[in-house]
């Protein structure tokens, strides 16, 4: 939206100046600059550098990247062929197969294993395939259950839907980890169902694209089922009734006045569903060696720096494409859904919502269904904690024997220690941040009315559309060889980046509080002498307060388990590396490599996003509708 209104004159030019100089007053003024200095320099200007260098190519400006990331089978491998024979046109150039099935002699006599592994399209086809997948199934997922437990009642329905959430307390590596560990021919779930029970005619082994998109729907499918469930329960039930009385009733009811009232909590649950699967770094390094590599962000990652230590044209250009993608979704979520409402935590109607209770067939699928998805959304908890406390574990249902070993190692090595206090640090310092400028922000936003202010309401949401990995690249273009050096020291940008990537959190979470807040009684102090500051630190900010730290928590414990800026940040000092980047080492390059001692960590991390995000539900009274991080 245009700072300036329309139509351009200079006397609407003096009508909106004067509307900023009676509206804005130092105080709302200096909390202005300071947010917008902080986003536009480690923001914007890194992203605007990304643009830039993606089109620099030998010294000069030139598509030639683009060019050679487009005619790159590697990147985009179909290709129309056209031809004399019907049908005319043929896609070649799809590699690989949806699955492939493999049989070998063992003890127990033939073995059959079938491994879901999933079509190669080249990168850029893969990165949005895998997103689509992932969106469709956790949208249907989320949506069913939102909507039986949002219209329906039956015992033991409210511990369940939160048992519903639990995929949200994820890990770092080693859920995915876990989860691979779990669904290996030799792991948990083929060994219990094919070789104990013979439930299962053969053995089932996702690997590659299909294991990516399986924990990526695991793991986000409470999104949309958040979103989903505040957004029914929130329908005006006189909708409904009207609608009855006019004769609809059933299937018809539900099409035409219920999803469609819906559909606002849908979208935004999906849309966001869409981002995180693009954005997500650490399930396809889990299951690099796969096709899973060959999607954007590993490929930007991997290829992020020259053997010198350069950031490479190739890798900018990639995140320029990745950019690309996610802030289209962005713009999407914006026009048709508002991220003031569904993105972090929504009002309650003033109503009583429409609740039938269920029969005791009904109930009874209902449970089946809901433990199934439990059961498969909690492989990758289950198998962190069964590594966490493992000593040893081999191709046994379960680890031979069990261990505290794995969490002493945690307070004994140094390098571990270190990177857990380092997490702690500037988690804590970039949790502070954020509260001082999302609290400012967010009063902006609430109070001030003029036109543009939408503008900084978008700046402060936008990072929810931009990848770690593409942050962290901008950071190293701008900041090599500056006193922000990350090889000299990681800690500054990797404080500066939690505090940019988890702002939303707190921010809307604040925002959420002064909507809540009559302005009138900031109106009614200002008349009686008081001024704005005052106002604001003596009514506003009391009355705000249990949302302030609600979102800290929550900006917090996400800090914590940030993922893509930590280890690419991380990466470049390990001495200042946080404990993300420390599970990754230790995962797949350290000396000291394994599963268990991560997995530790991982449960450490579970731990403290289960307290976080149960206290900020407590301090809310409501249910976040979208309590995510990547």
């Amino acid at each position: 939206m245009s700072l300036l209104p329309s139509p351009f004159s200079f006397k609407n030019i003096r009508r909106w100046i004067n509307e900023i100089r009676w509206t804005i007053d130092p105080f709302i003024a200096s909390q202005l600059f300071i947010v917008v200095s902080v986003f536009l320099v480690f923001l914007i200007a890194p992203l605007v550098r990304i643009v830039y260098n993606a089109f620099i190519y030998q010294g000069t400006f030139s598509l030639a990247w683009f060019y050679r990331i487009f005619s790159d089978p590697f990147y985009i491998s179909p290709r129309l062929v056209f031809s004399n024979e019907f049908p005319f046109i043929v896609v070649e150039g799809i590699k690989g197969s949806l699955y492939k099935v493999i049989t070998r002699q063992t003890e127990a006599g033939i073995e059959t294993i079938i491994y879901l592994t999933g079509y190669d399209l080249g990168v850029i086809p893969n990165t949005i395939l895998v997103a689509l997948s992932t969106t469709v199934l956790s949208t249907i997922i989320g949506f069913v259950f939102a909507f039986i437990f949002a219209r329906y009642k039956f015992p033991g329905a409210e511990p369940l839907r939160i048992l519903l959430l639990a995929p949200l307390l994820s890990t770092p590596f080693v859920g995915a980890i876990g989860l691979k560990k779990m669904l290996t021919s030799t792991g948990v779930i083929n060994t219990l169902f094919y070789d104990i029970l013979h439930i299962l005619p053969f053995k089932i082994e996702p690997s590659g694209l299909i294991a990516v998109i399986i924990v990526q729907t695991l793991i986000f499918y409470p999104i949309v089922f958040l979103n989903a469930y505040t957004s029914i329960i929130n329908i005006d039930p006189t909708m409904e009734e009207q609608a009855e009385n006019m004769g609809a009733s059933g299937f018809y009811l539900f099409r035409t006045v219920t999803l469609p009232l819906s559909l606002p909590g849908v979208e935004a649950g999906a849309l966001l569903v869409f981002i995180l699967s693009l954005e997500d770094l650490g399930t396809p390094i889990v299951f690099r060696g796969t096709n899973a590599e060959k999607v954007l962000t590993y490929q930007i990652f991997y290829r992020l720096f020259t053997p010198t230590g350069y950031v490479t044209g190739e890798a900018t250009a990639l995140a320029m494409i990745l950019l690309t993608l996610t802030i289209v979704i962005f713009l999407v979520v914006r026009k048709y859904v508002s991220l003031r409402r569904y993105a972090m935590l929504t009002k309650g109607g003033i109503w009583r919502p429409r609740v039938r209770r269920l029969s005791r067939k009904v109930t009874l699928i209902v449970y089946v269904a809901a433990f199934f998805t439990l059961f498969m959304a909690l492989q990758p908890h289950i198998g962190v904690l069964l590594l966490a406390f493992a000593a040893k574990w081999g191709t046994t249902l379960l680890p031979q024997y069990f261990t505290l070993e794995n969490f002493l190692v945690l307070f004994s090595d140094p390098d571990v220690f270190r990177s857990i206090l380092n997490s702690l640090l500037y988690s804590s310092v970039a949790t502070l941040l954020i509260v001082l400028l999302g609290v400012s922000a967010a009063y902006i936003v609430s109070r001030v009315e003029i036109k543009g202010i939408e503008a900084l309401d978008a700046l402060v949401t936008l990072p929810i559309a931009i990848p770690g990995i593409v942050i962290a690249t901008g950071y190293f273009l701008i900041f090599l060889k500056t006193p922000l050096d990350p090889i000299v020291n990681g800690a500054y940008l990797l404080i500066i980046s939690y505090t940019i990537r988890k702002f939303p959190f707190t921010v809307r979470a604040v925002f959420s509080g002064f909507e809540q807040v009559d302005k009138a009684l900031e109106e009614s102090a200002i008349n009686l002498g008081a001024t704005r500051a005052r106002a604001f630190f003596t009514i506003s900010l009391p009355l705000v307060f249990l949302n302030v730290l609600a979102g800290g928590m929550l900006s917090f414990i996400y800090s914590m388990s940030e993922v893509s800026t930590g280890i690419v940040i991380g990466d470049a000092n390990p001495y200042t590396a946080p404990m993300t980047w420390k599970m990754y080492d230790m995962l797949f390059k350290g000396l000291t490599g394994g599963f268990f001692i991560p997995a530790a960590m991982g449960v450490i991390l579970m731990g403290l996003q289960f307290i976080m995000i149960v206290g900020a539900n407590l301090l809310l009274r409501k249910r976040a509708t979208a309590l995510i991080g990547v």
